[in-house]
């Protein structure tokens, strides 16, 4: 099955980004260099995971040019790189939404949670990790479409580089990445979590999103 990346504290990942940016590159990104620039936590090794699978770091943990690209740019081109690693990731999600013509964030989370066989709360993640990168990339009411991201299947061969990769990170799924599709248009997300899918650490870190925006 296919896996996208759920992140435990979305609101780290632009703590995350803005280090990258802003610090010296090391050789190899592990939780030990996630631990040298604060992110010390369990939780936090997903963040590898979401560097992984938006093409930031490869199959060797190494920094990628993607990486280096984002290291003391502008917002402006900062955003201008990840926007179309964010759209390529996602494509299948957002042609999802594109075919369904609804961006429902329900709908959504049902998305996820038939790709990659988790629970509510998980595919809740996920759904929050998408609007948080949605949200820096500073998508606008379409994403953006490009025919310099053909589709390209991925080999055997990669698909199990991917799984080694994955197995080297503590507590992260060993499935690849999803594959690629086209681009769809909507990415704007509105955010409903059933009742049902909520949690206290998902209600704890919603708590801590709000109070950073107010």
């Amino acid at each position: 099955m296919k896996t996208y990346p759920a992140v435990r504290d979305p609101g780290s990942i632009e703590l995350l980004f803005r280090n990258i940016r802003s610090k010296n590159q090391p050789d190899k990104i592990t939780t030990d260099y996630l631990a040298s620039i604060g992110f010390r936590r369990q939780p936090d090794v997903k963040l590898l995971e979401l560097l992984f699978f938006l093409g930031f770091i490869d199959n060797n943990l190494s920094p990628t040019d993607q990486w280096k690209a984002i290291r003391d740019v502008s917002d402006e081109d900062f955003r201008n790189i990840l926007s179309p690693a964010v759209a390529k990731a996602y494509q299948a999600v957002f042609q999802y939404q594109a075919d369904q013509e609804s961006k429902d964030s329900k709908l959504l989370m049902t998305f996820f949670k038939k790709e990659t066989g988790v629970s509510d709360t998980e595919s809740a993640y996920m759904v929050l990790t998408l609007q948080v990168l949605i949200d820096l990339a500073q998508f606008n009411d379409t994403a953006p479409v490009t025919d310099t991201v053909p589709a390209v299947p991925v080999s055997e061969t990669e698909t199990k580089k991917t799984s080694s990769i994955r197995r080297g990170l503590p507590d992260v799924s060993d499935e690849p990445a999803p594959g690629m599709a086209n681009f769809a248009k909507g990415v704007s997300l509105n955010i409903t979590i059933p009742a049902d899918a909520m949690d206290a650490e998902l209600i704890a870190m919603i708590k801590k999103l709000l109070t950073k925006v107010m």
